[in-house]
């Protein structure tokens, strides 16, 4: 072997060490230093974590009746390179689910592995499947959202979409409560990538039922509103209704209607306005049922008193503008009572009052009622209403504020309010939801009657209730009347503000009563508002009607005793002397 062939033999030699050497290395690091991130990659090409839902928490009434509930649905799917036939297959489903043919023969051809056919059908869809034979077509049992009552307080119930997300109501605004946590399983695949349920499987995160919600809606109470409301709506083809039921002293939400409604169960037939509760997202100009509010403050605020005389007067100019009152007044004389002026629902009456008490005193009573403030019931949207402070305030503003314009508010913010005056000035916070409470009781969370600051005097609270009485005896309240009870309230007929808060639009009003029963106890605080009314737009006879028979129906259901005929007579004998 000569020079040359050594010197080829050791370059040949150096040459596969060296790409020995280099494959070693090369597998070193793919073996040793790349180990963990390979393992994780070859365990997601062979496993899958899969979702596990849990049903949904219910939705009970204050007495535990049932609003909301999930039950077994059966979902249809397809796995099209298993189907045969196709054009069979897509005129089978089709004729089974009442859908086009052709749109699910394109939706098998469009797909290999998997195609949604219909979510959530009924069980007897699942049956025809199986007995159908056709391969590729089957069911998958998920959870179905059913709403037993219906359109009962359906905007405060709301609903949930096809993947049991809450969009509505309670279910939106509680859902993480209600929807519970899934759970989460890792299971092998096979070669073609489907999960091996049968296969050896480890739980990642346990499954935890979704909480239920108890609310303080009273289903009873609730059908006596909706069915109140729903007639003054119709009668007077007004465009919407809101009414209210609370419990003054607890703050308890009995009732919460909203007209037009909606059936929960076909909740897409409607438009989406209809969906979210007005009770604390209408902003409005209240009108005259806010001069209740005015009369408390000038009180309190020792303006004035039961004994004040104020003007009998049909213009008030006020910085340029002039103040009438809504109708022709037959005035007794030169002056009048303060409540002659709420029975009568004098414009410019009220005006003197809060011309009287001024604007600062104006706007912390204001402020001491809660105007102004959100109210948190755990619901979609919400508004805090329109109360500017009075360094903004045009110089008719205060004297316009007196009979409910030039300020805004919400229904729960205006019952809120009167409720205080029905508890002898003690303020409490309105509620909805009465408890949470998981399955297993491991998680229980009540609400409970929160007290307020007082918004006034126990003896301005006195003064202001008999007054309202006298507004239901004697003035434009009498359509509210009770056989068996005595009623505070107050009408109210309120121009309805143009879009953009500009100026008033003509013809066009909202008609509200708001009041409680009985005068000495009072279990009921009612708050019944239309919309746009048409033939007649007056508070007494468009909205206090149904408020009398919402608290008929009530108090007779929730066996509240009748009040004495001696207390009613002590009350009417000294209100004619005022």
């Amino acid at each position: 072997m000569d020079k040359t062939q050594r010197k080829r033999i050791l370059f040949l030699m150096v040459l596969f060490s060296v790409v020995a050497l280099l494959i070693i290395a090369r597998l070193f690091y793919l073996q040793v230093i790349k180990h963990s991130f390979f393992l994780a990659k070859s365990m997601q090409q062979r496993s899958a974590v899969i979702s596990i839902s849990m049903p949904r928490g219910d939705i009970f009434d204050a007495n535990g009746e049932l609003l909301a509930t999930s039950v077994n649905a059966y979902s249809v799917f397809a796995v099209p390179n298993e189907i045969a036939d196709k054009a069979k297959a897509a005129q089978f489903l089709g004729t089974l689910l009442g859908m086009n043919p052709q749109s699910i023969f394109q939706e098998l051809n469009e797909h290999k592995t998997f195609a949604w056919i219909k979510r959530k059908a009924e069980e007897w869809v699942d049956k025809k499947i199986k007995d159908s034979g056709i391969k590729g077509i089957y069911t998958l049992v998920e959870k179905k959202r059913i709403y037993p009552k219906n359109s009962l307080a359906s905007s405060i119930i709301g609903f949930v979409g096809m993947d049991n997300e809450g969009l509505a109501g309670i279910e939106q605004s509680c859902d993480d409560f209600l929807r519970g946590e899934e759970g989460k399983i890792l299971t092998e695949r096979d070669p073609t990538g489907y999960s091996i349920i049968s296969a050896s499987k480890k739980i990642l995160q346990q499954p935890q039922d979704g909480k239920s919600i108890t609310l303080t809606i009273d289903e009873v109470i609730q059908y006596y509103t909706e069915q109140a409301l729903g007639e003054a709506v119709k009668q007077y083809n007004a465009s919407q209704g809101i009414a209210l039921v609370m419990d003054p002293k607890t703050g308890e939400i009995l009732a919460a209607a909203s007209k037009p409604d909606f059936d929960l169960n076909q909740y897409e037939k409607v438009p989406p306005n209809r969906w979210q509760s007005k009770i604390a997202s209408f902003v409005y100009e209240p009108g005259s049922t806010f001069k209740v509010i005015t009369t408390a403050i000038a009180f309190d605020s020792g303006a004035a008193n039961m004994d004040t005389k104020l003007k009998a007067l049909d213009q008030l100019e006020i910085g340029g503008r002039v103040i009438e009152n809504s109708h022709q007044i037959a005035w007794p004389g030169s002056t009048i009572t303060v409540s002659k002026m709420l029975e009568q629902s004098i414009n410019t009456g009220a005006a003197q009052l809060s011309l009287k008490t001024g604007p600062q005193k104006f706007y912390d009573g204001l402020k001491k009622f809660g105007f102004g403030e959100y109210v948190e019931l755990y619901l979609p949207g919400g508004s805090r209403g329109l109360v500017r402070h009075p360094s903004t305030w045009y110089k008719p503003d205060l004297a316009m504020m007196a009979f409910g314009q030039s300020i805004a508010v919400t229904p729960i913010q205006l019952i809120a309010a009167i409720s205080a005056i029905a508890n002898d000035g003690k303020r409490v916070k309105p509620y909805l939801i009465k408890k949470i409470e998981s399955s297993d009781h491991s998680y229980v969370k009540m609400f409970s009657t929160e007290e307020l600051s007082n918004a006034i005097s126990p003896q301005v609270a006195k003064d202001v209730k008999h007054l309202m009485e006298n507004v239901v005896l004697y003035g434009s309240g009498r359509f509210a009347k009770l056989a068996d009870f005595r009623v505070g309230g107050k009408t109210g007929t309120a121009q309805k503000v143009g879009e953009g808060s500009r100026g008033y639009l003509k013809g066009h009003y909202i008609a509200s009563f708001i009041g409680f029963v009985p005068m000495e106890k009072p279990r009921l605080a009612i708050l019944l508002i239309v919309d746009d009314p048409k033939g007649c737009i007056w508070g007494e006879r468009v909205a206090a009607p149904g408020f009398h028979m919402i608290a008929e129906n009530s108090l007779r259901y929730l066996n509240v005793a009748p009040d004495t005929g001696e207390a009613c007579a002590i009350i009417s004998t000294s209100a004619s002397k005022r």
